[in-house]
């Protein structure tokens, strides 16, 4: 007989949500810990602090601090996810886009988590990590490949909602066109982040043109 699975008690519901918020707060003290002194000078120490909890109660929650930063690719998985199917249009694109070189430039971090990149900073110390790390290396490129199909999937519904025939080849071309464009972006706001906001404009409409398909992007 096959036995009955009762759902959880509002009791086990609180108390999964409550540790969920910890543990989200947890990472995002780690994540301002990571920014502002990279990965391996930021002291488990400090993240507990910053996160205004005892060091031995955040061990409930991470091992150390590779397990943190595990979390982190994972919880930025999960918001990239989400916020693929609401990309916008082409000129909505290029606003938003633009809003988050601005933001970089400025040396700050994207207070929401729906962004691939929203730290500069963050970003160059994970992607350093992997380098080192063999784990660290298999989830980020986990998370990758997984980003990366999401954006191929939603531009093939773009593709279909319009009409128009579907080009695998072309696709993953405008997909990584797409990779390409925000982490070129986002790189280049720390190395010219003095780049004037037309110019900046210009070049993203022409790059998102060819991802979105309206542009003449034919696969080589």
């Amino acid at each position: 007989m096959t036995p009955i699975e009762l759902p959880p008690s509002s009791a086990e519901t609180t108390a999964a949500a409550r540790a969920e918020a910890q543990r989200n707060r947890i990472l995002d003290a780690a994540q301002r810990c990571f920014v502002a002194s990279g990965f391996h000078a930021a002291a488990v120490s400090g993240i507990a602090v910053e996160a205004g909890i005892s060091q031995g109660l955040m061990y409930r929650y991470f091992e150390n601090k590779r397990a943190m930063i595990l979390a982190l690719i994972e919880r930025q998985l999960r918001a990239d996810q989400r916020s693929i199917g609401k990309m916008s249009a082409s000129s909505d694109l290029v606003d938003a886009l633009l809003g988050c070189y601005q933001i970089w430039a400025r040396g700050e971090s994207i207070s929401r988590h729906d962004t691939a990149i929203a730290s500069v900073a963050l970003y160059a110390e994970i992607t350093a990590e992997a380098q080192r790390d063999p784990m660290v290396a298999e989830v980020l490129r986990r998370h990758d490949k997984l980003t990366t199909d999401g954006i191929c999937t939603w531009l093939r519904q773009h593709d279909q909602a319009r009409g128009v025939a579907i080009d695998e080849a072309a696709l993953q071309q405008r997909t990584l066109l797409f990779r390409i464009t925000v982490e070129g972006l986002a790189m280049r706001a720390v190395r010219d982040p003095d780049l004037p906001p037309d110019t900046v404009r210009w070049l993203l409409r022409h790059a998102v043109t060819a991802v979105i398909g309206d542009g003449d992007f034919a696969p080589k």
